[in-house]
């Protein structure tokens, strides 16, 4: 990640505020049938039955040294308030809301922080505590969560949301028998209790109690929540994908229910069914690739590429296995072995395509290979025009360094065909045309982008950049302030600053100049 806080000071001048992280976490599809066991120890290939497709989240390295790239209209807290604790935040509420944010933006760390000033500030609360809990579990801290909602208990000892918390906790300890014991005593009717049922009975191979109970959510009248809901289809879809394959082994059912316990997020829960799985059969490609997401997915990385490693060697030309060791290196921050099996991973074929051009071009970006970066990129957007921040780095790359102005004017205005309500694309356009010399539209976009977010501090500083390359020092002077003041010691407030001394220094000197040259 070294080079990522370089290309940081780039990337605020577009108006982002955090570092490019969550784009390292894109919904990668596989087939279901995918992990449909072979047929013999020699034909490891599934059966071509269905194109139903199931999300999977792929992992990367949580935020906790760099945050996320947000608009700042969404995350307004900068990068010094970030990693000293945020000073606008006096309040127990106003520290659970920066909390909230943090967490949206998966930046937990810094959430964790906060929900500990909100619990300082007010602890008789459970709220901080639950908050603490659910933070930890994202977090990969199952301890801490567990400590967290215990503390919890002793303020609501009855809340089934902090009882389902500590057996989720110790799901991920995997304490299967303690969280089993906590669920069973809970109310039956309670579709949340519904679910973990249905989790643990998973566990201890009831896979027909399973079924029934996440079956019961579906259906359930009056309806459960949509993401209970979404969630319990999920196992239910891969019940039904099993009853097809009515001449497979149980084995096949095991692993199509590991595989949704990774889908929901049961990532420690699903490693001992695996581990079943491959007891039994241990040449099962994809059983070994299911075991190299979880650990993935919990960072343990070497245990990560062990499991994929042997998943390559079943089938070397497997595109999902040499995509997730590319991220698994990448995890690992080594950039080259991370690009060589993403590249491989894109000589066969991978899908989506977007999501692996996408991470190929930040690391190549790392690599400072800039013209493979911002091709990359182009070619992300031209499959997918769905990310602001691809937009922001395209611009940022063919402006800054390949000088390809023409190119960033092209993706900026691709930008603001996809995102025509957003500041940020009326930035980009108006930085672009600051580029191509066109500083009379510029103005237009840059004055546009301030209609829309009036405390825009980088559509101020481009408008110093504009104004500065048209001489006009004093109005550069003016919007460099403005930027400085609305940036409030964000980077963008000290590039405005920088640029607004070194207006001042070469006024002075010009000043002294003419004085000693006066007759």
């Amino acid at each position: 990640m070294r080079s990522i806080l370089t290309l940081f000071w780039i990337i605020i001048i577009a108006g982002s505020i955090f570092i490019a992280m969550s784009v390292f976490k894109p919904d990668t599809n596989i087939i279901e049938d995918d992990i449909a066991p072979a047929k013999t120890t020699e034909d490891l290939s599934p059966p071509k039955v269905t194109e139903t497709k199931v999300s999977y989240t792929t992992p990367a390295p949580k935020p906790k040294d760099e945050p996320v790239v947000v608009n700042k209209t969404t995350l307004p807290f900068t990068l010094e308030e970030i990693e000293n604790g945020n000073p606008t935040a006096k309040t127990y509420v106003e520290h659970l809301a920066v909390g909230r944010t943090y967490r949206a933006n998966d930046y937990l760390e810094a959430a964790i922080k906060e929900f500990l000033k909100g619990r300082k500030l007010n602890p008789n609360s459970t709220e901080p505590l639950k908050l603490l809990g659910e933070t930890y579990l994202e977090n990969n801290q199952p301890t801490k969560a567990k400590e967290a909602f215990l503390a919890a208990e002793k303020l609501e000892p009855n809340s089934i949301e902090i009882q389902i918390g500590i057996a989720r906790a110790l799901l991920n300890e995997r304490k299967t028998e303690e969280a089993k014991n906590i669920v069973w005593a809970l109310d039956k009717s309670d579709n949340t209790v519904k679910y973990y049922t249905g989790v643990i009975l998973i566990l201890y191979k009831d896979f027909e109690g399973a079924k029934n109970e996440f079956e019961e959510i579906v259906s359930a009248e009056p309806p459960a929540s949509a993401d209970l809901i979404e969630k319990a289809r999920k196992f239910t879809r891969n019940f039904q994908l099993f009853e097809y394959f009515t001449d497979e082994s149980p084995l096949f059912l095991q692993l199509l229910l590991a595989k949704s316990l990774v889908d929901v997020g049961e990532y420690e829960a699903s490693i001992p069914l695996v581990f079943d799985v491959i007891n039994v059969k241990s040449n099962y490609r994809d059983a070994w690739i299911v075991l190299g997401y979880a650990y993935l997915q919990t960072e343990k990385l070497e245990d990560a590429l062990d499991a994929l490693t042997k998943a390559k060697d079943l089938a070397p030309e497997k595109p999902e296995t040499l995509f997730y060791l590319g991220l698994t290196y990448f995890a690992k921050d080594e950039v080259d072995k991370a690009i060589f099996y993403l590249e491989k991973a894109d000589d066969y074929g991978y899908q989506p395509k977007d999501q692996l051009n996408l991470k190929l071009g930040d690391l190549y970006l790392q690599k400072d290979e800039l013209e493979k970066a911002a091709k990359k990129y182009e070619e992300t957007i031209a499959l997918n025009p769905s990310s602001m921040e691809v937009f922001v780095k395209a611009v940022w790359l063919n402006i800054d360094k390949v000088d390809n102005p023409e190119k960033a004017m092209e993706m900026a205005e691709k930008a603001l065909e996809n995102f025509p309500d957003n500041a940020m694309s009326y930035n980009l356009v108006g930085w672009a045309k600051i580029a191509t010399n066109e500083e009379k539209e510029a103005k237009r976009y840059l004055l546009k982008a301030l209609e829309i977010n009036s405390d825009f501090d980088a559509a101020y500083l481009n408008l110093g950049i504009m104004y500065e390359k048209q001489r006009l020092v004093s109005m550069a002077k003016e919007n460099y302030k403005k930027a400085y003041t609305l940036g409030a010691g964000n980077p963008i407030s000290k590039i405005a600053l920088s640029k607004y001394n070194k207006l001042e220094e070469t006024s002075n000197n010009n000043y002294y100049k003419a004085d000693i040259t006066s007759p």
